[in-house]
């Protein structure tokens, strides 16, 4: 006769321990819908540094979303990129207000890549995240191999640029590689709704480039490009370190 009132007790607790539990997990896990359409979409190619890097035109916008659009359909739809278009020419003043300065980095970017991908791929150069400093001492040592490509003039441009526009170009390339490389096999959802650790996300990319290598018998990633895509990815799709650590303490429990 004691045993059905004990049992009762601990189905009654366990289930309070359990609700209490869901209730801490629904807190944790508290999904918070993004408030412009662009912020899902956008965010999943280019962080929204990125996006906002320069002040734009409601032309230029409708040329850029269109152009993105183009790349990944599946993704972005027509309906998708019009809204879109509005919300980043209209609905963000907040962000645009006060832009900085546009600048002009045609003349610069095409002094970079004639003096600069002579001797190393594009992507070698932009792996790299280097301070101010740094690019200059690296420009400076390329010059003492190949000083005449390299003028007196040169050198404070490429550094200028490489230190104002590295981190833009390299999530514009790793962008593009994501395209070519991995939305080429993938559904557009398969990659761009998922959220991983920074290990996850290696391991995946590095999972990728054997399954390619074994079946195409040639590298479909190179390791310049395979570190390009995991650091975009962790930037734009990585957990971080509380949100990655919960699932873990729950797999264990």
């Amino acid at each position: 006769m004691i045993r059905i009132p004990l049992l009762l007790f601990i189905l009654f607790v366990s289930d309070s321990v359990c609700s209490g539990q869901s209730q801490e997990m629904q807190k944790t896990f508290q999904y918070k819908p993004p408030q412009f359409l662009y912020e899902e979409k956008c965010s999943r190619c280019h962080t929204l540094e990125r996006v906002f890097a320069e002040p734009k035109t409601d032309e230029e916008w409708r040329v850029c979303v269109t152009r993105m659009t183009q790349k990944s359909p599946a993704w972005i739809s027509e309906q998708e990129g019009a809204l879109i278009i509005r919300e980043l020419a209209e609905g963000r003043q907040d962000v645009l207000a006060q832009p900085p300065q546009k600048k002009k980095y045609a003349d610069a970017q095409l002094l970079f890549v004639d003096r600069c991908t002579k001797c190393h791929t594009l992507n070698r150069i932009l792996n790299k995240d280097k301070t101010r400093e740094e690019w200059k001492e690296t420009i400076l040592r390329m010059r003492e191999n190949a000083p005449d490509l390299f003028l007196d003039e040169d050198i404070p441009v490429l550094t200028e640029y490489l230190t104002e526009r590295g981190t833009i170009l390299r999530e514009d390339v790793a962008a593009q590689i994501m395209v070519e490389k991995c939305l080429i096999c993938h559904e557009e959802g398969r990659i761009l709704l998922e959220l991983k650790s920074g290990k996850d996300w290696e391991k995946c990319v590095a999972d990728m480039r054997n399954l390619a290598r074994q079946r195409f018998k040639k590298d479909w990633f190179t390791s310049d490009e395979f570190k390009l895509i995991v650091n975009l990815l962790v930037k734009t799709q990585g957990l971080k370190e509380s949100e990655s650590s919960v699932p873990e303490n729950i797999n264990k429990k």
